[in-house]
């Protein structure tokens, strides 16, 4: 029998004997790993698609092809039921077992978009043709996709939650998937939460097939549902916080997200501990996993005791903080602060929920180093460039996600992947702009051949060293007009990695502000030096954008004595501004301001 294992990690490895101990520790829930050849439980979905009219075009061209593919990957053993709702609901596929799926896809091929969004009557519909069939021993779930507000019949949060909640507790679970920036979230994970399920924000409706790829490879890899964690401090300990946001059942156990073979979930906790004295060991805590096993269906449950050795203050000063535990509670605590500053935009405090966002980047970057600690705070920046440009809809959506999916997901482990594949779509040529919108950009954009240092703009990007050093190029001639007094504020800034953007006043220059960032040495092309220099563009543009600029001027980055190939380094900045500026930027204009002829054409003919 295959159970989760439960493994302590603490701040330090030691209580004290003679004052008090703040403890930090990581819960971490450890399925096995999924093995070869499993015999995995018999599915039985219900699949709800919205076919409003805002659903036109690729979002319901890629739904199409994200259930075909679902369909796809059944059994013949497995179950599937269609819905689809505009402001009526239809079912399309009753529940069937999934033997036929050349008739099951070409039904879902000839869903189109028409009305309004009668989302609550199309998940009780994908509800009861699950419920139809359900038995214990199958995974029995209904996947709800929307890309709007429920705006026909029952529209009111609570009540949709509450049903969706009596639906999980009969073991038919919700997961939910929101598509753009016009779906209402807070309803969407409030379903998912109650419906013992998972929740999506997809951005893209390119992401579509991704996505249900990843519910269903979750899905059939589940090892146990109606998950709890019970935590009973010994003694005088005291439960001080619970980092993770989750919610209490009845008798105060958390309700943990389902057991997934081969994805750990981490709950992290903070432990008041009295002095210790007079014991060589510290018996600190209990914690009890229980959960429904989908194996032996039967309720199991797993224990474990949290035990330190006790020392006096001085050798416990001595031993090392766990780098592991800094990272994972400023995470943690990022993901709070996201939360609170979401409740901030929405009182309409717009300057405080900034700062709070500002303020929890800086205590992440004290944390040590890390991917995901650079990615998380990337990830900051952006989102008070969303906040500043008032794109709320977009802030506030990704804010709740990227709260949700740290905090109480069981895809908390593949955070990274996320923002890696975020940057990749950023990056990515399937981003460029639409026609119309390339020539609204394209007015946006300049390119001249001129001295820099003459922009009259509100901000100037200087192509700059690691550490600010040298006397040449463009960074030679922006310190040279700019006077003396940038030099000691380069100093103060000490230094700026590759890709990144760090910002000073323009002092004797023209413009109000300058950007300084660091471009990549060209070696060969395979070390990551396109993405490095895509990097410095988004970088520049972000906070630019943070600080209310509406015209920014760059030079050739990289192109100089770094390197670049110029006809490549013309096309990733064109290419970089034009999506920045699709985005719905504040930014009115930006200038390419050549040095040299080759520049000045190569960019020219990017911009073409």
């Amino acid at each position: 029998m295959k159970v989760p294992e439960i493994e302590f990690i603490p701040l330090r490895n030691a209580v004290s004997s003679d004052t008090t101990t703040i403890l930090d520790v990581l819960v971490k829930i450890i399925p096995p790993e999924p093995e070869a050849n499993i015999q995995r439980p018999a599915l039985n979905l219900g699949l709800v698609i919205d076919r409003s009219g805002s659903m036109q075009g690729k979002k319901i061209l890629y739904a199409r092809q994200a259930a075909c593919y679902a369909v796809e990957q059944l059994l013949a053993t497995d179950r599937v039921s269609v819905t689809i709702y505009d402001d009526q609901v239809e079912t399309l596929v009753a529940s069937t077992l999934a033997k036929n799926k050349i008739q099951i896809t070409s039904q879902i091929k000839r869903i189109q978009a028409r009305n309004a969004t009668a989302l609550h009557a199309g998940w009780i519909e994908g509800g009861m043709q699950v419920s139809q069939y359900f038995a214990p021993e199958q995974l029995n779930r209904v996947i709800l996709l929307s890309d709007g507000l429920a705006n026909q019949g029952e529209t009111n949060p609570d009540v949709i939650a509450s049903d969706v909640k009596g639906l999980a507790q009969r073991d038919v679970s919700t997961t939910t998937m929101g598509v753009g920036d016009d779906y209402n979230e807070d309803l969407l994970e409030a379903m998912a939460n109650s419906g013992d399920g998972n929740y999506y924000y997809i951005e893209s409706s390119e992401q579509l097939p991704e996505i249900f790829q990843m519910e269903l490879q979750g899905l059939m890899a589940t090892l146990g549902r109606n998950v709890t964690l019970g935590i009973e401090p010994q003694g005088d300990v005291v439960l001080v916080d619970v980092f993770n946001d989750l919610e209490a059942t009845h008798q105060d156990q958390l309700k943990l997200p389902n057991l997934v073979l081969g994805n750990p979930f981490v709950v992290v906790v903070r432990l008041k501990v009295p002095a210790v004295v007079g014991e060589q060991q510290a018996n600190l805590c209990h914690f009890s996993l229980a959960w429904d096993s989908n194996e032996q269906e039967e309720h199991l449950q797993q224990q474990a005791i949290l035990q330190l050795p006790v020392l006096a203050k001085a050798e416990l000063e001595e031993l090392p903080f766990n780098p592991e535990v800094q990272r994972q509670v400023a995470l943690m605590m990022s993901a709070r602060a996201k939360q609170e500053a979401v409740q901030r935009v929405d009182r309409g405090e717009y300057e405080i929920a900034s700062q709070l966002i500002n303020d929890t980047r800086q205590q992440l970057l004290r944390a040590p180093e890390s991917p995901l600690i650079e990615q998380e705070a990337q990830s900051l920046v952006e989102l008070d460039a969303d906040l500043k440009a008032r794109r709320l809809q977009k802030y506030r959506k990704r804010s709740r996600y990227e709260s949700h999916q740290y905090q109480k997901s069981m895809r908390q482990s593949s955070l990274g992947d996320y923002y890696t594949k975020r940057r990749d779509r950023q990056s990515s040529a399937q981003n460029y702009p639409n026609q119309h919108q390339t020539k609204a950009v394209r007015s946006r954009i300049e390119v001249i051949q001129g001295d820099i240092t003459k922009q009259q703009v509100d901000g100037i990007v200087n192509s700059t060293h690691s550490y600010f050093s040298g006397y040449g190029g463009v960074h030679g001639a922006i310190c040279h007009a700019a006077g003396p007094q940038l030099q000691q504020a380069l100093r103060q800034l000490n230094s700026c990695k590759i890709g990144e953007a760090k910002l000073t006043d323009g002092y004797n220059l023209p413009s109000r502000w300058l950007i300084h960032t660091v471009g990549p040495v060209w070696r060969d092309g395979h070390h990551g030096e396109e993405q490095m220099l895509a990097r410095c563009y988004h970088n520049c543009l972000t906070l630019a954008e943070q600080q209310s600029m509406r015209t920014i001027a760059f030079p050739a980055i990289s192109t100089g004595g770094r390197g670049f190939p110029a006809d490549k380094a013309a096309k990733i900045a064109v290419r970089e501004v034009g999506n920045f500026l699709a985005n719905n930027s504040s930014i009115e204009k930006v200038i390419f301001v050549c040095f040299e002829n080759r520049d000045y054409y190569f960019y020219q003919d990017a911009l073409q």
